[in-house]
């Protein structure tokens, strides 16, 4: 039996994500209790996702749905418990024990009380809050700017692990769309992850009515999953907007295309990069190597559409938690100087956290 004296049994272990942008995985000890937030997988086709499980966890839990959070769950046991959002469980193949996460609301797991919110990055997606010592809260992806997806307030959170992909990047959503404004003029394909920017991507296109455009299969499936969702999970408006949705049936002669794989790796978005030279190819979030490789030979160009936190964001977000001690996760925290002087005292940089 482990004394209430061993801090060492009660601690947060970063596997992945900590100063790099890696994939998610990320432990937490309490007193005998283990649970696994995201299993990550590489973002890079068939690599591997870097970081192995050092003991069996009581359960999984998901934040969300992207590759780099839930691609390596392969790696748990399959007998281990998986807890995901149901948009986000409606994916998931291959598992024996899915069980659901409430979108907004507690949940015991493994006696230990676990809250969700939503996190305004994607379609089911939530961020995760443990009562353990003075709360231990887990952002997963999020973002303060989405016109679609809402973010949820929090409870307070001594410790906080907060998605800091963008690093010290703080442009405004509004320029980033500005700037995208010029590549609608001509046949485009926009490589997009069907539940996250695909969705409200399809409400910017759709509010400029000189700009017929269209969506994959996979981009319709979340489509039909987001438009079930009881409007107040959405942000203002965006239920009636999404009611006013008209795609044009999927071909290839849409002039604005959205379309998988993000990667631009299979997918439609494979297909068409393959097959039709002369439509533009623009990449609008993270690029594996794949996609480098067409942005510096000229075929495909990149401009960034925000669907993680800026710096303020962070900060923010940091604040409304009243945390004391915060970790940046997903991203290169270079220069360390620049960190420090936006986080102060309360910046964490090590693997290994008592609770």
């Amino acid at each position: 039996m482990t004394s209430a004296a061993d801090h060492t049994a009660c601690r947060v272990e970063v596997l992945s994500g900590l100063n790099a942008k890696a994939p998610a995985a990320i432990l937490v000890h309490w007193y005998g209790r283990c649970l696994l937030l995201d299993a990550g997988g590489a973002l890079e086709a068939c690599a591997d996702s870097g970081w192995v499980l050092p003991q069996i966890p009581d359960a999984v839990l998901l934040s969300h749905d992207h590759v780099d959070h839930c691609a390596a769950l392969h790696q748990v046991p399959a007998d281990v418990p998986v807890y995901a959002t149901a948009p986000v469980a409606a994916g998931l193949h291959g598992r024996r024990d899915i069980r659901l996460l409430p979108l907004q609301g507690s949940i015991d797991i493994a006696g230990i009380t676990v809250t969700t919110g939503q996190a305004g990055h994607s379609l089911g997606g939530v961020w995760l809050h443990l009562a353990l010592g003075d709360g231990v809260f887990y952002s997963g992806d999020f973002s303060l700017e989405s016109t679609l997806f809402a973010l949820d307030t929090p409870p307070p959170a001594a410790l906080a692990l907060l998605d800091a992909s963008y690093g010290l990047y703080d442009r405004v959503q509004q320029v980033c769309r500005a700037e995208l404004e010029p590549w609608l003029e001509r046949p485009l394909l926009l490589p997009v992850p069907p539940s996250g920017r695909a969705l409200e991507m399809a409400l910017w296109l759709n509010d400029r009515p000189e700009c017929p455009w269209t969506l994959d299969d996979p981009c319709r499936r979340q489509l039909e999953l987001l438009q079930r969702l009881a409007p107040g999970l959405l942000q203002a408006g965006a239920a009636e907007r999404l009611a006013r949705l008209k795609p044009q049936p999927f071909g290839d002669d849409v002039p604005i295309i959205l379309a998988a794989n993000p990667d631009g790796v299979g997918g439609e978005a494979g297909r068409i990069i393959a097959q039709q030279p002369q439509r533009a190819v623009l990449y609008t979030g993270y690029m594996p190597s794949v996609a480098q490789a067409q942005v510096e030979s000229g075929r495909a160009h990149w401009l960034r559409w925000n669907v993680h936190p800026r710096l303020t964001d962070v900060l923010q977000l940091a604040g409304v938690l009243d945390a004391r001690r915060v970790v940046p996760l997903f991203s290169r925290l270079d220069p360390l100087e620049a960190w420090q002087q936006a986080l102060g005292s309360r910046l964490l940089m090590q693997n290994l956290i008592e609770i």
